[in-house]
């Protein structure tokens, strides 16, 4: 199995093809149930926004496996609490956990980054796929904390945690404890100790313990520690004292107060903190070992997982944040660019894709209203249009296209389609030869084999 490379796809379709066994660690950060869209702030054009949603989960349900599906709407029918759409979510995110659970080694591990949307949801869920005995901890991240600007009546306090489910595939998997450096000073403490212990109520510095305690420690280790100057007489009741030396660390809880969720360097709405990921790596991995993200955004999980010497598998199921994560981390994009794939991608994602990351151009910031423009390329000086259609480009796309680049007020343009028709062409030639505007034709598959 190939590492060190970054999927394009549903990351379902894409485990599916992993042999059983294969994976050491797998982190995953799905969307949380959140019911928002986000906006993206990519490297390359910092004036472009493109959205995802996390909303409209009920739309997917004709998606998924109906076996799955059955038993969640058994439970969505006499369950009046649950969002609309929540168990379709669920089921979603159940046949991507069981991939999860079958590709694992059976020391590997699983780290599911959710929120108070569906954390418990998913709790069930993964008791059920995992086994309820290979749960181990449910691991609270704090988030953000909000300033006051004005205190008023609110329906509830806000969140201030996220939290990260942390499940074994079985026995065999055993975690590095995390730790802190908490830096506390040496100290002298006192040496008797509640409770009688034979043996140890020898006396020491012309003293014995209280009826009914004891020393710490052996009267061999005793009489050793005083020659090392580590147990003394108090200097002034004279009572044993040993010393504690200076610590500079600490053994984590599932508590993880020390650090914030969040981050924001790569311009990713929902970017995870790298020392979050850090952490996890650490804890449930060694070096040469295998770390997937399903889910991998902006690729936090993955350039951690490189920089600690692991290797890496990252997928997302945006064409656009696998340009970003190849960046970032470098290696090289699998799928994304086949023909059925490529007309499956979102108009605007489509036109970034051709416009900046193959034709090194600019794409328009705006959305809806673009004029007949979706960017520009050679320094902003050949205006493009790119149509992502099932069918053939014709003649009236060429035609309202010489008007978009006659506003613009150049003699040059390029229009980018899967296919044209033959009047198309015709056309082309026209313009050029009666208006004097070089309309150039390029096809996808054009664009990609170069």
């Amino acid at each position: 199995m190939e590492t060190n490379v970054i999927y394009c796809g549903d990351s379902l379709d894409i485990m599916k093809k992993f042999p059983d066994g294969s994976i050491d660690l797998i982190y995953l950060d799905p969307p949380f149930f959140s019911q928002r869209e986000y906006e993206n702030i990519w490297i390359k054009d910092e004036i472009t926004k493109l959205k995802f949603s996390d909303k409209d989960w009920e739309n997917l349900r004709s998606s998924i496996n109906p076996t799955i599906l059955k038993e969640y709407e058994e439970i969505e029918k006499r369950w009046r609490g649950g969002h609309k759409g929540i168990y379709v979510y669920i089921a979603y995110m159940r046949e991507r956990l069981e991939q999860c659970w079958r590709i694992l080694k059976e020391s590997g591990a699983v780290y599911l980054h959710c929120d108070w949307h569906a954390g418990h949801y998913l709790k069930m869920m993964m008791d059920e796929v995992f086994g309820y005995d290979n749960f181990r901890n449910e691991i609270a991240v704090k988030r953000v904390r909000k300033n006051v600007k004005e205190r008023k009546e609110v329906k509830k306090m806000n969140v201030g945690y996220e939290i990260i489910l942390f499940y074994a595939k079985s026995d065999k998997h055993f975690i590095k404890q995390p730790t802190k450096k908490d830096i506390k000073p040496e100290r002298w403490h006192d040496f008797e100790a509640s409770g009688y212990r034979t043996g140890m109520d020898y006396e020491l510095f012309g003293r014995k313990p209280k009826d009914g305690n004891h020393w710490r420690w052996t009267k061999d280790r005793a009489m050793q520690s005083i020659k090392e100057k580590i147990l003394r007489p108090h200097p002034t009741s004279g009572k044993p004292q040993y010393l504690i030396p200076a610590s500079t660390e600490t053994i984590l809880d599932s508590l993880w107060g020390d650090l914030v969720s969040s981050s924001f360097k790569h311009g990713y709405p929902t970017e995870k903190n790298e020392a979050i990921l850090e952490r996890v790596i650490k804890m449930s991995s060694k070096k040469e070992e295998i770390v997937l993200d399903p889910f991998c955004g902006c690729g936090t999980a993955i350039a951690v997982a490189k920089k600690l010497n692991r290797k890496w598998i990252g997928i997302d199921i945006a064409r656009t944040a696998c340009d970003v994560m190849q960046k970032r981390v470098g290696g090289k994009v699998i799928g994304g660019e086949s023909d059925d794939e490529l007309r499956k991608m979102n108009p605007h994602e489509f036109a970034r894709l051709i416009i900046m990351e193959k034709l090194n151009g600019t794409i328009n910031p705006k959305k809806s209203g673009d004029m007949g423009i979706d960017g520009w390329i050679e320094f902003m000086t050949i205006p493009v249009q790119v149509k992502r259609w099932g069918h053939k480009v014709g003649r009236p796309e060429v035609d309202k296209f010489r008007t978009a680049v006659q506003r613009e007020r150049k003699t040059k343009g390029m229009i980018i389609a899967f296919d044209f028709t033959k009047d198309c062409w015709e056309e082309v030639a026209r313009i050029k030869k009666e208006d004097k505007i070089d309309i150039q034709l390029r096809s996808v598959k054009e664009i990609f084999n170069n």
